[in-house]
């Protein structure tokens, strides 16, 4: 019993330890006032958006980094350097206005040099004030698209919004991207004039001016899945693996459920009779063969052309009763290698690439898919999971 006291008062002792030790105010492992030398010779360097400065370190033991301060849209922005660099670079500048930068020295204890060095510098136009200024608002099938051109790569939101019945801002289509090139949509809307603006936010949230723009959107509806079939032609490549050219719209992009091939001959196509007469294609989108980490891979389609025809020739030559009507070439938005997907991209494949028709494409009824190029560049094969067709039918 004697023991088991013992024991219990040593346990007793140990937690109160404990406890007193994580009480304690924790400061710097190292304690020392000793104010550390400034840098010199600040050498300013201008960039999109942002100011790279570059110093002489003092030759100063109790040096443990440089700290950068600015002032931005009144909030004060930090930037830390360790004094095994002599170098730092200052981003999220909203305009190429002059700015006043404070270089502080700051020790191992956190003691920070009280007389910064002192300069103001002016950064380069940012990237998002130049992408403001590619954009390319215009009235599209079912709504409105807006163009843009990213060549920096700058991590951007793009907001393409309308006016509602109500008279309020109505967002409706952001996309978060860093593509080079793009495009974003706002569709199923009614044909009658509509105020559409587009702004541009990067990720330090500055923002952009409003684009703003009435268009009236042009009809189109998608066309009705359950009366297409497949148009076999002599030249066209056969299924395989029971993947079938009908579960090209069955609806779903589970695994099994799309069309593949098996073949030698290369490029491969198929055709499709989408059941109406003079149909005009405004839009159309595919996906891809996501499982097995196959998207953006592997044999899923990276170009094909696509053909028209109103009447094919029976023998499924490629003559004048065919007429081209576009080019898909799929893009990864991040550019990573194969097997590397982000969240932009896995967002892409469930949704579905989308490619336009040109205006001036005539009214048909048949489809070729002409599939000239897969992801990891195999000939012989290709699959798509599911495919769908927005447009209108001429009178």
């Amino acid at each position: 019993m004697k023991i088991y006291k013992y024991i219990i008062w040593i346990a007793v002792i140990c937690t109160s330890l404990f406890a007193a030790c994580s009480d304690e105010e924790r400061g710097p492992v190292v304690s020392d006032s000793t104010i550390p030398g400034n840098v010199s010779n600040v050498q300013v360097e201008r960039l999109p958006g942002a100011i790279k400065l570059k110093y002489d370190l003092p030759n100063d033991q109790a040096l443990a980094y440089v700290k950068a301060e600015c002032v931005m849209n009144g909030i004060k922005r930090e930037v830390k350097a360790s004094a095994y660099n002599n170098n730092l670079i200052i981003q999220g500048f909203p305009d190429t206005c002059s700015y006043q930068i404070n270089l502080y020295s700051v020790n191992r204890s956190e003691v920070v040099n009280p007389s910064p060095v002192t300069l103001s510098a002016k950064p380069l136009n940012p990237p998002f004030q130049d992408v403001y200024k590619t954009l390319s608002l215009m009235k599209d099938f079912g709504g409105a698209t807006v163009t843009f051109e990213n060549p920096m790569e700058a991590d951007l939101a793009i907001t393409l919004m309308y006016i509602d019945s109500l008279g309020y801002w109505s967002s409706g289509e952001t996309l978060y991207t860093k593509r080079l090139e793009g495009s974003v949509s706002i569709r199923n809307m009614d044909t009658i004039p509509t105020t559409f603006g587009v702004y541009i936010r990067d990720r330090w949230n500055n923002m952009t001016d409003t684009l703003v723009s009435e268009l009236t959107p042009m009809y189109e509806h998608e066309f009705d899945k359950t009366l297409f079939r497949q148009y076999n032609l002599p030249t066209d490549e056969p299924s395989a693996y029971g993947w079938t050219v009908p579960m090209l719209w069955d609806g779903s992009t589970a695994d099994g459920s799309g069309f593949h091939t098996d073949g030698t001959t290369w490029p491969q196509w198929i055709t499709i009779d989408l059941g109406a007469e003079k149909i005009k294609l405004s839009r159309f989108r595919y996906w891809q063969r996501q499982t097995w980490g196959y998207g953006f891979a592997d044999r899923n389609v990276k170009k094909m052309e696509i053909w028209g025809s109103t009447a094919p020739n029976p023998d499924g030559s490629w003559d004048d009763s065919w007429v081209y009507l576009t080019t898909a070439t799929s893009v990864k938005p991040s550019g990573l290698p194969l097997g590397e997907l982000s969240s932009e991209d896995t967002q892409l494949l469930n949704d579905g690439e989308e490619f336009s028709f040109p205006l001036e494409v005539p009214a048909i009824r048949y489809l070729r898919l002409k599939v000239m190029e897969t992801w990891s560049g195999a000939r012989g094969s290709w699959y798509l999971m599911e495919l769908s067709f927005w447009g209108a039918e001429e009178e």
